[in-house]
This record gives structure tokens, C-alpha cells and sequence, in this order.
């Protein structure tokens, strides 16, 4: 069955990133290939006799924004991933429909668009047509990638990851459905904007565009081998199970993707070395301030009898905030964080001892709504820095910042966690290991 014509709608293979629809080219030589390949398409068109008559003005310049964004993410693949694939929709179904998540260049006129430019006579592209798997957890999309006569022009014209830049108008307020099992992502959920989801927006792209103008360089290369967009500051903010009050977070920004050690390493920011301030223990704090109680002093994952197991307890503690049924076994991946012989019974015991005031929330299912606390504060953080003119990066319930910054910043994080939760917080410097 051709991909094209299922519903399918699903990711590529482990190391093939979404199609970027709003992708474009900055520079001349960058426009110049774009033109090129356009001029080629409709040449082949009219060899083939694929088309009966001549584009409409309106159709002839989505053609135009389509390959434009077709060249571009291809070529930003190449040179940041050089032999990635980019997993891109081709069902007519999804293509057909129209929601804010959409752009102009996902139309159905895209799988013959691509069609024609992996076509051997062409080249600009290699297209894999994508499965339904009958028998397998998940079906695979189609994926594309640069052909041998794009990836020459890209060489010819050294075009480089400058050449490239973003459009205006995707979305960055996502709204996501509760998943319906362990493969299954989350759909994304058309919505009516509200004043609440207004505000979200209106903040958001106030961070962005200052990060868009923020001086901030990374010197290298990944440990993989990965060659970095610095101009991947884009943030977008999820929300989950169909509600705006719960999730949150933040995603998006070259600087989530590399490693703590990379990040201390080789980033600057306003030609300074960075630090990361890191929320400690947040998950348990926001709980008691959910319950209205001050915390215990020390620390919230240290309990009796498994002084050397924290990060087993910090994962069993979290665990304890999404979950809506006692625990019966380990989840997944923590059991061997224990000593052989622990029980998850025993374990949760001792948690529920030291933290007999917020122990009526656990296995309460309220682990979204105690996240959706968690951004509002980093992003009320972002927003207050903001206005002292300091750039800082989010990375989940952390921030990084230029180190002539720490002392401030970590005052301003406090300060924002008190008032949202009625409880004192805890900022600690991240130690930049692997």
C-alpha cells in the first residue's frame, strides 16, 4: 500500500527529525538553488505532460514556498546530520486538514512534488517510501533526504547553516491529547485561543524574539560528530492531555541538545562562560507548597536505609506524582538502583514516612498539574531576567546563564519560586559532567 494514500501519520526511524515546514533561505546562493530546483520541477512536469494547465497565481506561489522549504530543510539535514533523514507526512489525509499546527507548503500537493524531485531524472532528492506494519508495534512514515545533484549545488554554492533561517507563524502554544498507549505520542489538539492561551503566546514570543537577537555562540562540534544550528532558539511550550493546566514545558533551542559538558565547554553567552542553575528537588517542593507545608530540611530523596539509592528514590518519587494506583512493582528501569531484595512496597513506605505531609498526594495522578506549576515558574523566571536585560536558556527546571550572572539570577529564581508556590526553594550550580 502506498503511503500516500493511508492515514498514516507517524515518525520515521530513531534518527529522522520532522519535516520543518517553515524552514527558508536567507542568502542569495541559497535562494539561487531554490530557484533552480523550481525551474527544473516544472520543466519535468511539462516533459511528463504531468500537469494540464498552468498554476494559478495563489497555487504557484505555494509551489514556490514549498520547494523553498523543501531545499532548505534538506539542506540544514546535510549539514547538521549528513546522512539524516528528514520523516516527512504524505498521507493525503493528513495533509487535507487545516489547523493552526499547519503551514501553507503541507498541502496535498506535496507527495508529487517529491515525487517528481527524487524522480532519477531529477535528483534534487532520495524519498523512501514509508510502511504499514500489520504485525509491529508502529507503522514508519515516509522519509526524504538530499539527492546527489542538491547536495553538489550545495557544495558549488558553499552554502552553509547561515544561508538558512526560520519563518514567522508556526505555533508555539501546543496542545497535546492524552495518550492512548505506550506508542502513541500524544495527538495534537486544534484549540480556540482564549485569554489564557493568548497570554502563553504574547510571553513566549517575547522570549523568543529576545533570544533571537541574544548573543549566543557555541564553539564546536557535538561529541557525536553533529554540527549545531546556533540559530535554533525557537521555543515551544507543551501542554498535555488536553489541558492548558497541565505540562508546560518548554522545548526547542540548540542548547537542549547537547550534553552538560559540551554546554560548559563550548557556549557563551554575551562572550562569557555559562553556569547552570538547576531548581533542586522541585518535584518535591511544589508538593509542599500544593500542600501548604514547609519542606524538612536536607535533602528530599535521602531517606533511612537507602542513604546510596537516590537517584532510584528521586525516580521513584516522581513516579509517585503520575501514577493513580499504589505502586506493585518498580517502574520501569529503577530496580536496579536498589539493592537486591528491595521492595517497591518497602521503599515507598520509607518515602511516605519522611514525607507524611504531601504523602496524601501521591499516586493522585496530579504529576502534569505539579509540572504545570514547575513551568509557570521557569518561564515567570525567563520573563523576569527579561526585564534585567539577562539572557538565560531553559533547559526543564533549569536555566543557564553567563557566570557574572549566577549571583542574580539565582536571586530572581528564588524569589519567583516563593511567590508561586508560598515555599522557599532551592538553586544549586549544575555540575557540567557528561
Amino acid at each position: 500500500m502506498d503511503i500516500s494514500e493511508s492515514g498514516l501519520f507517524v515518525l520515521g526511524g530513531p534518527r529522522d527529525r520532522p519535516f520543518n515546514p517553515f524552514r527558508a533561505l536567507r542568502s542569495d546562493s541559497a535562494k539561487a538553488i531554490a530557484a533552480e530546483v523550481l525551474n527544473e520541477l516544472q520543466n519535468y512536469e511539462v516533459h511528463f505532460k504531468l500537469r494540464q494547465r498552468a498554476r494559478r497565481a495563489t497555487d504557484q506561489a505555494t509551489l514556490k514556498q514549498m520547494v523553498g522549504a523543501i531545499v532548505a530543510d534538506l539542506v540544514h539535514r546535510v549539514l547538521t546530520v549528513p546522512d539524516g533523514w528528514v520523516a516527512v507526512p504524505l498521507s493525503k489525509r493528513v495533509l487535507g486538514k487545516r489547523t493552526r499546527y499547519g503551514a501553507p507548503v503541507l498541502s496535498k500537493t506535496l507527495p508529487h512534488v517529491l515525487n517528481c524531485l527524487s524522480a532519477p531524472e531529477l535528483n534534487f532528492a532520495e524519498l523512501r517510501k514509508g510502511v504499514i506494519n500489520d504485525f509491529g508495534p508502529r507503522n514508519m512514515q515516509s522519509t526524504i533526504r538530499a539527492g546527489q545533484r542538491l547536495l553538489t549545488r550545495i557544495e558549488t554554492f558553499g552554502v552553509e547553516l547561515a544561508d538558512l533561517g526560520v519563518q514567522k507563524g508556526e505555533e508555539s502554544i501546543i496542545l497535546k491529547a492524552a495518550k492512548r498507549g505506550h506508542w502513541d505520542g500524544g495527538e495534537w489538539v486544534d484549540y480556540q485561543d482564549n485569554a489564557r492561551t493568548c497570554r502563553y503566546r504574547a510571553e513566549l514570543e517575547r522570549i523568543n524574539d529576545s533570544l533571537a537577537q541574544a548573543d549566543i555562540y557555541f564553539d564546536g562540534v557535538t561529541k557525536d560528530g553533529r554540527l549545531i544550528d546556533e540559530g535554533d532558539r525557537v521555543l515551544r511550550r507543551y501542554f498535555n492531555n488536553g489541558s492548558f493546566q497541565q505540562g508546560g514545558r518548554l522545548f526547542g533551542g540548540f542548547w537542549q541538545s547537547i550534553s552538560k559538558a559540551e554546554r560548559a565547554s563550548g557556549l557563551t553567552i554575551d562572550g562569557e562562560e555559562v553556569v547552570t542553575l538547576d531548581f533542586e528537588q522541585m518535584a518535591a517542593r511544589v508538593l509542599y507548597g500544593l500542600a501548604k507545608v514547609t519542606p524538612p530540611e536536607g535533602d528530599a530523596y535521602d531517606i533511612p536505609g537507602y542513604e546510596n539509592c537516590r537517584e532510584g528514590v528521586k525516580q521513584v518519587f516522581n513516579s509517585l506524582r503520575f501514577f493513580e494506583k499504589p505502586l506493585f512493582r518498580f517502574p520501569k528501569g529503577t530496580r536496579e538502583l536498589f539493592p537486591k531484595g528491595a521492595s517497591v512496597r518497602e521503599v515507598v513506605a520509607v518515602i511516605s514516612q519522611k514525607h507524611e505531609a504531601i504523602a496524601h498526594l501521591f499516586c493522585q495522578g496530579i504529576g502534569f498539574q505539579d509540572m504545570f506549576i514547575e513551568s509557570e515558574i521557569l518561564v515567570d523566571v525567563l520573563l523576569k531576567l527579561l526585564d534585567q536585560r539577562i539572557t538565560a536558556l531553559p533547559v526543564h527546571d533549569a536555566v543557564i546563564v553567563a557566570k557574572s550572572k549566577a549571583l542574580l539570577v539565582k536571586e530572581v529564581m528564588l524569589s519567583v519560586f516563593q511567590a508561586h508556590t508560598g515555599v522557599t526553594g532551592a538553586v544549586e550550580e549544575e555540575r557540567m559532567k557528561g
